[in-house]
């Protein structure tokens, strides 16, 4: 019994703890809004655009030419 709880712990702590070394990255539109990804944003040549999740955890696709610039968040 107390292995199977050490190990329910131990995976618990895992999965609380998986999220804390994401970086966050502000994209800055040409529009002067603002979006936060959560992990560095993937750049597809084929399609021109920027494809990452928001803080709410939708996945965003933004064209090249809508993006002014893109910066590490430093926490």
């Amino acid at each position: 019994m107390k292995k199977i709880l050490a190990v329910l712990f131990v995976c618990t702590a895992l999965f609380a703890f998986s999220g804390c070394g994401t970086s966050h990255y502000t994209l800055m539109k040409t529009d002067g809004s603002t979006v936060v990804s959560v992990g560095q944003p993937k750049y597809s040549e084929s399609s021109q655009s920027y494809e990452f999740k928001n803080l709410d955890g939708q996945n965003i696709i933004l064209k090249r030419e809508d993006v002014k610039e893109i910066e590490e968040n430093k926490d």
